[in-house]
């Protein structure tokens, strides 16, 4: 089977948001909230690098500290795309909400999202 198929697939069984770069005023204050709200109907969390790490059932999330003023998400789904974009769209509002800010910024992705065809 070729390489690209086989990415394809993989792609496909765990669809990404990419790396959604926000500027924020404290990433510390997000990472922190972002522990508060999700911690507790998580199935493992890391804290050990520059940010966070959650696991659940049918999703994942990593927010990494970029620097003080700024914070990387990427969001994970098993398979289903709906569920991801739904996810990210409850992250970024909860980072926006932490800020004090309407969810209308505008985050900056470097990386495009992984959404099999």
């Amino acid at each position: 089977m070729k390489s690209s198929k086989l990415l394809v697939e993989r792609i496909g069984l765990f669809p990404s948001s990419g790396n959604i770069h926000v500027n924020v005023d404290n990433s510390t204050t997000v990472v922190e909230r972002m522990h508060m709200l999700y911690a507790s109907n998580s199935l493992d969390f890391d804290e050990s690098g520059s940010g966070l790490s959650m696991v659940f059932a049918d999703w994942r999330f990593k927010l990494q500290v970029s620097n003080a003023l700024s914070v990387c998400l990427c969001v994970e789904s098993r398979g289903d795309r709906h569920f991801m974009q739904t996810k990210t769209d409850e992250l970024l509002a909860n980072i926006f909400s932490t800020e004090g800010r309407p969810s209308t910024g505008m985050p900056v992705q470097d990386t495009p999202p992984l959404i099999a065809p």
